[in-house]
């Protein structure tokens, strides 16, 4: 038996709601289903979220890791995510059933993130390394999420609070409506991305660094930079030289357009606070920082934004 964490179980039944709590009452016979399936050992787990991650012993003594997820729209995109990046700068599957929520990925090892890289601008070099490999053009038979549900998540939470909430104020929410809207029109070419790619979801993994837990999205790769921008931040005044230092080196290394980095980073930020204010929980001190910081840069540089 499996002692799950309590802010863990009630995070699956904010989420899910009477799935959650049926996937709950069943989380034990579905670990003995896995142990005897694939003859594992299953370990105590990592630090949960709103997955059940954990190493598990093979027979052999060698170790995999088992990830278990409510069957969801979110589940089957990372899937899908997982199978067009086909292991090339992204963790393995070894097996899976999808229909379970089951899946077994490769044991990274020694599987520190790259958080622990002292040196800012080394770490933005390999994450910049990781997008380059995992980025692919989008093809038609793709069923993947666009990135225009991130507007539409935005205008959502615009229609629920229509005089903002804070810190977001109605300001900023229109602004960032506007800057979506802006950029979507361009139509700029699409990719499949990440769509969570940040210090914490990078692994090392003997001689290299490997991406976990992709959400997979389509859309544009100065988007998929935004994640990583707003990760692994200090909380004092020195973010703007931090941003400008990464964002030259994303820029210099994939070939990408600083405005439209700017112009995401604003946007995504001012969402990203949104997400945080709808499930109930404490935003980011360093991420809402960051608006501004996008902001200004842009500002400086190209013009105001969220006018025209």
């Amino acid at each position: 038996m499996v002692n799950l964490p309590p802010k863990y179980v009630q995070t699956i039944r904010s989420i899910h709601q009477e799935k959650g709590e049926e996937w709950l009452q069943n989380f034990d016979s579905l670990i003995h289903y896995c142990e005897k399936k694939w003859s594992l050992k299953v370990l105590p787990p990592f630090e949960l979220s709103y997955n059940f991650v954990a190493p598990a012993k093979k027979k052999d003594g060698g170790q995999v890791v088992l990830k278990l997820s409510v069957p969801s729209k979110e589940f089957y995109s990372e899937v899908d995510a997982l199978r067009y990046f086909a292991g090339d700068g992204m963790v393995r599957i070894i097996d899976m059933e999808v229909e379970r929520g089951i899946l077994i990925l490769e044991r990274l090892t020694p599987g520190y993130t790259l958080a622990t890289l002292e040196g800012d601008i080394e770490a933005t070099k390999i994450a910049a390394g990781i997008m380059k490999s995992l980025w692919v053009l989008d093809t038609s038979d793709s069923i993947l999420p666009h990135i225009e549900d991130r507007e539409r998540s935005l205008h959502h939470f615009f229609k629920e609070h229509p005089a903002g909430k804070a810190p977001i104020t109605q300001d900023l929410l229109q602004k960032a409506i506007h800057t979506f809207q802006s950029l979507l029109d361009e139509k700029n070419e699409r990719y499949i991305l990440h769509g969570d790619l940040h210090h914490y979801n990078i692994l090392k993994a003997d001689s290299s660094w490997i991406a976990i837990d992709p959400k997979g999205l389509v859309g544009e790769r100065e988007y998929d930079t935004i994640q990583f921008l707003l990760n692994n931040l200090p909380y004092d005044n020195n973010l703007e030289a931090i941003l400008s230092n990464r964002i030259a080196v994303l820029v210099d290394k994939l070939k990408l357009n600083e405005r439209r980095i700017l112009a995401w980073g604003f946007a995504h930020g001012v969402l990203s606070t949104c997400w945080s204010l709808e499930d109930g929980e404490d935003y980011s001190s360093a991420f809402f920082k960051s608006i501004f910081v996008f902001e200004n840069l842009h500002n400086k540089k190209y013009g105001l934004l969220g006018v025209g």
